[in-house]
């Protein structure tokens, strides 16, 4: 049966926005969505810390039944003192929205000749390793600059052969199955979400990667690692890091990603009492920093 459904956006400032979705829903919108107007920095939260503030300037999206009348609707928000002035209204008419979804996903090849690959597409001609990898609710997929960052790195590290190796927050475990493809001897995942470990588990097994141990924070086998990577968040890498600096072997290596190009000074303090950093990386907004542990780490 064909659908569609008519798309309401109205700009909004940050203070009216909590009211302006309740009096959206109250109207009989099957969702709503905030997004920025004219500030591009990413709002993150981290458990146990409030959530993040919103933009100054929002646009808030909702969608209805195609039914609705967007005049009489813009009227009711109006009498009920909401700024309805620069709104906008359109049909979104049925589409294939599945293959719509999948276009998006194609074949991303890292350095290191490592390809991320969708179900739904043959492995390019010639790969030499090939991550089959569905987009799905487990952080991950290549397409962020952070999981690029990472898989860049992995790839052009020339040091994984037979090397015990760390996904420090795991997620998808795209990481920890690109060291398992570019020749890691041991390969661990870490994640704190239990169904973050499910899906990582799913994804080793699809491509054929039994050995990948996928844990949770409690059960991780002990000893130190030849490489360490972690994707996360400024806030856990820096409370994190004297326990991370503890699982590289003097002399491993380190990864760190999950980090905004501002927040790389605070990053490379914390991780300089024990690791030689490189300089950091960058990719749009988004920072990653390497560096190689000391063998004694200074007084």
């Amino acid at each position: 049966m064909s659908e569609a459904w008519l798309k309401v956006c109205l700009p909004a400032a940050d203070r009216d926005v909590p009211r302006l979705e309740d009096s959206l829903l109250a109207l009989g919108a099957l969702s709503v969505a905030v997004a920025a107007r004219d500030d591009t920095t990413p709002r993150f939260s981290t458990p146990g810390e409030p959530e993040p503030a919103l933009w100054a300037n929002c646009e808030v999206e909702a969608l209805f039944d195609v039914g609705t009348d967007p005049l009489a609707l813009l009227a009711t928000l109006d009498a009920a003192g909401l700024a309805v002035g620069e709104a906008r209204h359109e049909v979104l008419a049925d589409r294939d929205w599945q293959q719509s979804f999948r276009q998006q996903f194609t074949p991303r090849r890292f350095a290191g000749d490592l390809w991320i690959v969708p179900t739904w597409h043959a492995p390019p001609d010639g790969a030499r390793h090939i991550i089959t990898l569905d987009p799905g609710m487990a952080f991950g997929t290549g397409t962020h600059p952070t999981t690029g960052l990472c898989l860049d790195w992995l790839g052009g590290l020339g040091a994984l052969t037979g090397a015990r190796v760390l996904d420090y927050g795991c997620g998808s475990g795209i990481l920890a199955i690109a060291a398992a493809r570019l020749g890691a001897g041991q390969v661990v995942g870490l994640d704190i979400d239990p169904e973050a470990c499910v899906v990582a588990r799913d994804n080793a097994a699809q491509n054929h990667c039994p050995t990948i141990e996928v844990v949770l924070p409690d059960a991780l086998p002990g000893g130190t690692y030849d490489v360490l990577v972690a994707n996360i968040l400024l806030n856990p890498l820096l409370a994190l890091a004297a326990t991370l600096a503890g699982l590289v072997r003097p002399g491993g290596y380190l990864g760190l990603s999950g980090l905004l190009a501002e927040q790389v000074p605070a990053a490379a303090a914390a991780y300089a009492p024990w690791f030689e950093l490189e300089t950091p990386v960058l990719r749009e907004e988004w920072a990653f920093i390497a560096g190689r542990r000391r063998a004694v780490t200074p007084a």
